[in-house]
């Protein structure tokens, strides 16, 4: 049974573009009729414009990139030009940049289409909850901050989406709602023009339905130095199970998903090994969070004093420092997690991909919450590379994935061990879905 546009991942997408047997129009119109479909429900987006997605591809030229004729998303706290930029905030109601950040520009610059902005937390931080629901069941949560960005995918919307990570906001939408996404190393990719929480923790991620998906931002926002070659058959890479710090919080789902991947990669012959980590990163759950809070008293300061009665109160305790983080303790935290990028690279460059609990569980049965982040704020404080990648399920049939990381900066390396991984757990790719149940 062939597929209709919105159905194939980005990389069938690019490809059947160059071979000239999909047209990005028909493609731009799949997406749109998906999102007729779709959007009441999902609620994925926060600006969809159908006249400005289609004038976009009228204005393609030649090709000049694997993204051209793309439909890419973008999480409504990354600036457009030509679309509001509101960050979920009353404050910054039909706010319009005046220029793009870096990474919307080098979308546009390779081809890639804009289809629309992307709900989120206000600010992608805390106070305002975004309205996006889970494609697979619609009383639960997408996740968050990167809500609208995984939804959309998720549903088929969009081909790939563009999000951003503090603490989990890629990894762990892209788990909830079943599909694929990379948070790649800190500081690899532009972060002009996104809206800051923290600046030593705020990274430019993005999602797909594959981990060629992944690969195509990867490789044209310049996160790898050199292509991909992602192998279409096995081979044999090097693998360790890692439990977590505060492991005592995932639930039997969660537990049963990183066992079953351990089961399938040593099925499939590739090295197996459990990965204890030293007592120095047991606390780094808190460093993420001493290090997030206390830069966000000053990220949010100047809308604290402009407009303190359109912000919210998460947004004014932070700024009023109602955790007391004091200096000290922001130093000893920024020289907690230097300290331990520098052990965890040593410990992980002797392996492919290090892989762990993706979620707590499957996506929590409410819109009051996002879900908790304890699993991936290691990972973001560590500044490593992390891929999230489906191919298992909860209670109700709701998807929970797992994650892998490698090392900063071995970002091209993680792709390839993901890219097995996939193949390993029997899910390369997966197909759009809306449930309506």
């Amino acid at each position: 049974m062939s597929l209709e546009p919105f159905e194939l991942t980005a990389a069938e997408a690019t490809i059947a573009i160059n071979k000239g047997k999909l047209n990005p129009f028909d493609l731009a119109h799949s997406c749109i009729e998906r999102f007729e479909l779709c959007e009441r429900q999902v609620r994925a987006y926060s600006y969809f414009d159908k006249e400005l997605f289609l004038g976009q591809v009228k204005s393609l030229g030649s090709v000049k990139s694997q993204l051209h004729g793309l439909p890419i998303a973008v999480k409504d706290m990354i600036d457009t030009v030509d679309m509001p930029t509101q960050y979920n905030s009353p404050i910054y109601k039909d706010h319009q940049p005046s220029k793009d950040a870096a990474i919307v520009s080098i979308l546009k610059s390779l081809g890639g289409i804009i289809s629309g902005k992307t709900d989120t937390h206000e600010f992608a931080a805390g106070g305002k909850l975004p309205a996006t629901t889970n494609p697979h069941n619609k009383v639960h949560t997408a996740g968050g901050s990167s809500s609208g960005s995984a939804a959309a995918v998720a549903a088929g919307t969009a081909m790939l989406s563009i999000g951003t990570q503090t603490g989990g906001s890629v990894l762990r939408p892209a788990s909830f709602c079943g599909i694929f996404g990379m948070k790649p190393t800190f500081g690899s990719v532009s972060r002009e023009g996104a809206k800051f929480y923290s600046v030593s923790l705020d990274t430019i991620g993005w999602f797909g339905r594959s981990v060629s998906d992944l690969s195509l931002i990867a490789e044209n926002a310049r996160a790898v130095r050199k292509p991909t070659k992602l192998a279409l058959t096995k081979k044999i890479k090097n693998f360790a199970i890692c439990k977590l710090p505060k492991s005592n919080l995932a639930s039997d789902c969660a537990n049963n998903a990183l066992e079953e991947a351990a089961k399938l990669l040593i099925k499939s012959g590739h090295k197996v090994e459990e990965l204890s980590l030293p007592k120095t990163f047991e606390n780094l759950y808190q460093t993420q969070l001493t290090i997030m809070k206390g830069e966000g008293r000053t990220s949010f300061l100047a809308e604290y004093l402009e407009n303190f009665h359109l912000l919210a109160d998460d947004f004014k305790n932070r700024v009023e420092d109602s955790n007391n983080i004091s200096f000290e303790s922001l130093r000893d935290a920024y020289d907690h997690a230097a300290e331990c990028r520098k052990e965890f690279d040593n410990i992980a460059s002797d392996f492919d991909g290090i892989v762990s609990i993706g979620a707590p569980g499957i996506a929590p049965e409410s819109l009051d919450t996002t879900g908790d982040a304890v699993f991936q704020r290691m990972w973001s404080v560590l500044h490593v590379p992390a891929i999230s990648l489906p191919g298992f399920f909860g209670e109700k049939g709701l998807p929970v994935g797992v994650q892998i990381v490698a090392p900063r900066f071995m970002d091209s390396n993680l792709l390839e061990a993901a890219n097995q991984a996939s193949m390993a757990f029997n899910c390369t790719k997966v197909l759009p879905i809306l449930n309506r149940h």
